[in-house]
């Protein structure tokens, strides 16, 4: 059995951070909590899965030597700046999506990273889960016939007050939402964007509430996708194939009862593709913990997270081009 990395988590307070990714720590033999940070919250307020050693500051969570990793949970704003400092400090580093505010900021953490000799990957935790994996491997085997559209929406009330309604903290649907409803289209198509359009609500604020756009992969595959901040609670992914259309519920924050994979074939024939249930926030933390002590190739790599920050940047300049921006 390998040794445990030894974790430590900048800005524990954060929901996802207690409700899903000290868990993950917590529940694993690949892993083991050092020490948690937080700069605005008393210890014995967050500290609920007794980390040893306990900061009230980031600076001095990166000053612990016995930290090998760091979880980042922070608001986008901010993930570029820790990151950075992590590498520097030797940590590897495991950032929550959206990895940056920009592919050009994104190139710089990895840089960092990579002058620095410590791993970094996106928390994106999708496709850690089977059910996913049992997508991919259905794409792959041609099962589902020739791809010839996809569509992606997540829709989640996320109230007024949240900072991801904030432009100065890198607030907005696409940034917060987009790699959700776009990371599987992409895998869907397999091939380069060529063409895309895209529009979006936009706050008083000024940040995107909600995004929607078109892509197109060339003459034979299309996609539609849509995010947003308001309206119903709605995760949906449909790939339509020439043999079978493939629909998953629960796409984006699937549990360990999201088992299944709904097929429709000709005629109305209906069918599922079941799969075992897993925590994949586990099995992402414990995915990032076998790329360092076994140099295992990480899933989602930060080429991967630039190259979705690159076409982020496309689709915010076809929305400014139809307003009459630059």
């Amino acid at each position: 059995m390998m040794e445990p990395v030894a974790w430590g988590v900048l800005g524990a307070t954060s929901r996802i951070a207690q409700k899903a990714v000290l868990p993950a720590i917590d529940g694993s033999e690949a892993a083991r909590l050092v020490a948690v940070a937080s700069e605005s919250t008393p210890s014995d307020d967050y500290n609920t899965f007794g980390a040893p050693h306990p900061y009230d500051g980031y600076d001095a969570l990166l000053d612990d030597d016995e930290v090998e990793a760091v979880y980042i949970p922070l608001p986008n704003k901010l993930h570029a700046e820790w990151t950075i400092k992590c590498a520097q400090a030797g940590k590897h580093v495991l950032c929550e999506k959206t990895l940056a505010l920009s592919a050009d900021e994104a190139e710089a953490m990895a840089q960092a990273c990579e002058t620095a000799a410590v791993q970094l990957m996106e928390a994106y935790v999708s496709p850690f889960h089977p059910r996913a994996q049992a997508l991919d491997e259905l794409l792959t085997s041609g099962r589902l016939g020739r791809i010839q559209y996809a569509r992606s929406n997540f829709t989640v009330p996320i109230d007024s007050r949240d900072h991801r309604w904030r432009p100065e903290m890198g607030g907005g649907a696409l940034l917060d939402l987009g790699i959700y409803c776009l990371s599987p289209l992409l895998s869907a198509a397999g091939r380069p964007v060529s063409e895309l359009a895209a529009s979006q609500v936009t706050s008083g604020s000024g940040i995107d509430i909600s995004f929607g756009g078109w892509l197109g992969f060339g003459d034979e595959f299309a996609t539609t996708f849509f995010c947003s901040f308001e309206g119903p609670f709605l995760q949906e992914l449909e790939i339509v194939g020439t043999e079978l259309i493939a629909r998953v519920g629960q796409p984006y924050s699937p549990g360990a009862g999201d088992r299944k994979i709904e097929l429709l074939g000709h005629d109305g024939e209906r069918s599922n593709l079941e799969v075992e249930g897993n925590d994949p926030y586990r099995a992402m933390v414990e995915h990032f913990c076998a790329a360092l002590r076994d140099a295992a190739a990480l899933r989602h790599t930060p080429s991967d997270s630039i190259y979705l920050l690159r076409l982020f940047d496309r689709l915010r300049a076809s929305v400014a081009g139809r307003n009459g921006g630059d």
